[in-house]
């Protein structure tokens, strides 16, 4: 990931910050799932109940370094709660303990299971809410926007790629994501097209760098 591994990494065989930004294809938010037992139906709910009774919850993560993992540390230090991370080998597991009543609450990417009600849904980490869950609020809407959080993808190219190459790139891309049919199937999947200039998606690069490096140093976690 360009924001994350430069953190995350004691050593990477490559130089992110020597890559050429084309463009921002999607944002991918998460979703803030519960155990459908748990005596909490809200954010504000679960950060009262948590604070009410320290080391109490469990949050279900993916591996260490991972979006959902990050996700939970970051939302601790927003919300100054004392909550126990449990790190799965992966999301499926993770999900599976949440659905069983092993953990309570889980950062992923859990659509369907949302819609078979095997899970509660608190909320979604994106900017705005999704149209397919028009009743789950954003993190932002529950009193947290600092922890808005979306898994993203764009496209690079190599270093000194020529400015008409990452142009034309660039166009092509904007074309394909702001094409409605796409967009829509796009959707469907839990990606949400964006779009924009190579210059706003350095700048967009940059800022989470910055952020999901405090995030790494805080959770301590590094991978060699």
């Amino acid at each position: 990931m360009l924001a994350v591994n430069p953190a995350l990494y004691t050593h990477l065989p490559y130089d992110p910050g020597t890559l050429t930004p084309v463009g921002l294809a999607f944002n991918s938010p998460q979703i803030m799932v519960a155990n459908k037992e748990v005596p909490y139906n809200t954010v504000p709910e679960m950060v009262a109940y948590a604070k009410a009774h320290p080391g109490k919850i469990n949050f279900a993560t993916a591996a260490v370094g991972t979006l959902p993992h990050l996700t939970a540390i970051l939302f601790k230090m927003e919300t100054g709660i004392d909550a126990l991370l449990v790190t799965y080998a992966g999301g499926a597991p993770a999900l599976t303990a949440v659905v069983a009543g092993q953990s309570d609450v889980l950062f992923d990417l859990v659509r369907t299971r949302v819609k078979s009600g095997e899970v509660k849904a608190l909320c979604i980490t994106g900017a705005q809410r999704d149209p397919d869950l028009p009743n789950v609020p954003t993190i932002g809407e529950a009193g947290y926007p600092g922890v808005t959080s979306t898994s993203w993808n764009g496209i690079v190219a190599p270093p000194g790629t020529p400015k008409a190459i990452v142009s034309l790139l660039n166009a092509k891309i904007n074309e394909l994501v702001r094409d409605p049919e796409f967009r829509a199937k796009a959707l469907n999947i839990g990606l949400v097209a964006a779009g924009g200039t190579p210059e706003e998606f350095k700048a967009h690069i940059a800022r989470e760098r910055v952020r999901w490096a405090k995030v790494v140093q805080v959770s301590g976690a590094k991978v060699e």
